[in-house]
């Protein structure tokens, strides 16, 4: 009795490890099964949100292109400083009311106007192909820490470009109500500012003999060049001043562009065009008079001009 008692209970004792393993059996089969399941479905994921990557890249990228029978008209804004903080303005700044600008650029974004990158402006007037027939470049003098502290920020609540001019020993010199390089490149780096010459210390160059006017040009460059990693092929002639040595010198540096001052050196407000001369463009100068209703009628001639100047497809 006591033999089929043990015989019965090292049956039922196999029965059970019979049962435990074919149960951790399933349980591990179950495991790995979802495990790579898991996996895949992980890999389905990344492979849809590559390919939707891939696809906004792509359209980014892809702008439409218009085409111009004759040379394109790009309107140049200039400004100076925004605020409405005196502490923030070196003497005698052209200075416009931070409400005023704002309200500028509200007018273009309405008005359904692009603004430009440096890069976009140079191709718009050196070939007969445009992102738009509404176009406009906004350009800063003197590299203001209002750039940064009132315009910048703006910029990023409307997504415009601009182009600022830096006066480049202001920033090495830490001058007060200046732009730090540390700004500089941080502005830079959101690819909604790009950064020209105006010189290394805001001489008149017109009033300059040759070689110091190299030296302006040369230093300014190269500064600019250096901390920004870029090849600095803008000039912005402090005062409107230059002549034909600065010409002949700003090209021989690599200088492919240059902007001038409304009002001075014979300089008038007008569109600008390939045939002005690439050293030679014309600005709109910006006030703080200047109301949104202004500065559409601004911008109205090349508007039309650019609309007519369309090859139709």
């Amino acid at each position: 009795m006591k033999r089929k008692d043990r015989r019965k209970k090292k049956s039922m004792t196999k029965i059970l490890l019979l049962l435990l393993v074919l149960i951790i059996g399933v349980i591990v089969y179950v495991f790995l099964n979802q495990k790579q399941a898991d996996k895949k479905a992980e890999n389905s994921v990344a492979n849809i949100a590559s390919k939707e990557k891939n696809t906004v890249s792509k359209n980014s990228s892809e702008k439409k292109v218009l085409l111009s029978k004759d040379e394109n008209h790009l309107p140049i804004l200039m400004y100076h400083y925004v605020t409405s903080n005196s502490d923030e303005l070196p003497q005698d700044s052209n200075n416009i009311d931070i409400v005023a600008f704002e309200n500028q650029l509200k007018a273009l974004k309405e008005n359904n106007y692009k603004t430009v990158s440096a890069a976009e402006a140079q191709q718009l007037l050196t070939k007969k192909e445009k992102l738009d027939n509404k176009l406009v470049w906004l350009t800063f003098d003197d590299g203001s820490v209002t750039m940064y502290t009132r315009i910048f920020p703006l910029l990023k609540k409307y997504n415009m470009h601009a182009t600022s001019f830096i006066i480049t020993d202001y920033v090495n010199n830490g001058q007060g109500g200046i732009l730090t390089w540390d700004q500089i490149k941080e502005m830079k780096e959101s690819g909604l500012v790009d950064f020209g010459s105006h010189t290394a210390q805001h001489f008149d160059l017109g009033l300059q003999t040759a070689e110091q006017q190299q030296e302006e040009l040369l230093k300014s460059k190269s500064d600019l060049d250096k901390e920004l990693n870029q090849n600095t092929d803008m000039i912005c002639y402090p005062a409107g001043g230059y002549n034909q040595d600065t010409l002949n010198i700003a090209d021989k540096l690599g200088y492919k562009f240059g902007v001038l001052d409304p009002g001075r050196n014979g300089a008038i407000e007008s569109d600008a065009k390939e045939s002005d001369g690439l050293l030679m463009l014309p600005r709109y100068r910006m006030l703080d008079t200047t109301t949104p209703n202004d500065l559409l009628k601004m911008l109205e001639q090349s508007t039309v001009y650019n609309t007519e100047n369309t090859i139709e497809k």
